[in-house]
């Protein structure tokens, strides 16, 4: 389940990147953002994989 975990949360940030710019997000946000991932509950996990997993199903019928 951590793995799963850890999946998810760098499935986020990294979309979460994409989004961003990465002249907005300095490099002192990283340690900050990991430690918000850290005290994340478990739940939160779940509700993120369901995301990820939904968006690729909608993008795949697209391609």
């Amino acid at each position: 389940e951590a793995a799963a975990e850890a999946a998810a949360v760098a499935e986020a940030e990294a979309a979460a990147a994409a989004e961003a710019p990465a002249e907005e997000a300095p490099a002192e946000d990283a340690p900050a953002e990991e430690a918000t991932a850290d005290e994340a509950p478990a739940e939160d996990a779940p509700a993120e994989e369901a995301l990820a997993e939904e968006a690729p199903a909608e993008e795949a019928p697209a391609e």
